[in-house]
């Protein structure tokens, strides 16, 4: 498996639950989400917590996959880096967003807006991380599921060496 779709396996289902839980939280609960928000949004603690979240998360992605190519794995490169965007944002300017969080959340378009981009884009990453397994059949995940372990069993064994008569 690549680092593209091991990060890619990790970060999809996270957005994709993200975006979900955006979008039920804000239909079903409605002004109780909103609060929760701006609950959150009010908390400068909070905010500096997921700076250094975001911080970590972006960095520890970047040096593992700075990866500019043209296809999808160029989205998890440009992911890390607006984590690290994000994370460098929340811990140096909190006054400015929160400024900015308040002003998205007054309109519930924002909340919309994000919890659709959250999704579409932990939908593409889900497809393209897991998608390897999804081409294979149930026999050949077995088969390579098993292979590993018979390929360390092989390692193991120091081959036999031949040795030459002396003249």
């Amino acid at each position: 498996m690549t680092s593209s779709s091991y990060i890619a396996r990790l970060m999809g289902p996270v957005l994709l639950v993200i975006g979900i839980g955006m979008a039920l939280g804000l239909t079903l609960e409605g002004e109780g989400y909103s609060s929760l928000l701006r609950e959150f949004i009010g908390s400068r603690p909070l905010i500096f917590l997921t700076g250094i979240l975001a911080l970590v998360a972006g960095l520890a992605i970047v040096n593992i996959h700075n990866l500019w190519v043209q296809d999808w794995r160029v989205l998890v490169t440009v992911l890390g880096w607006l984590l690290v965007i994000r994370g460098i944002t929340l811990l140096v300017f909190p006054s400015i967003v929160q400024t900015l969080g308040d002003r998205v959340l007054a309109s519930q378009g924002g909340i919309i807006a994000g919890a659709s981009f959250t999704f579409v884009i932990g939908a593409i990453l889900c497809i393209r991380g897991y998608e390897d397994l999804w081409q294979q059949g149930p026999a050949r995940r077995a088969v390579a599921a098993v292979a590993p372990a018979a390929v360390r069993a092989r390692s193991k064994k120091a081959p036999a060496r031949k040795r030459g008569r002396k003249a």
